[in-house]
């Protein structure tokens, strides 16, 4: 599974109650290097866990929207 379809997979369960979201971290205004091209990016980093508040998975966003940069990593991924 791609990325971005991961991440909209995880939003349905989510928007369905049938895991968790959590709102790590929002920052904005962070400079962020990507192939020798700089961006100040809004930062946000969301955590799912499922219904016994083990965590699925991390998913970080890294989003500048002068340039249409957005950036979509998923840090950890738990069985």
């Amino acid at each position: 599974m791609e990325t971005k379809e991961l991440v909209t997979f995880l939003e349905g369960k989510a928007n369905k109650g049938e895991i968790k979201k959590v709102n790590e971290r929002r920052s904005f205004n962070i400079g962020v290097t990507d192939n020798k091209r700089n961006f100040t990016c809004t930062v946000i980093t969301d955590l799912y866990k499922d219904k016994e508040g083990n965590d699925l998975c991390r998913i970080e966003h890294r989003i500048d929207n002068e340039s249409g940069y957005h950036a979509i990593d998923v840090d950890k991924l738990y069985n």
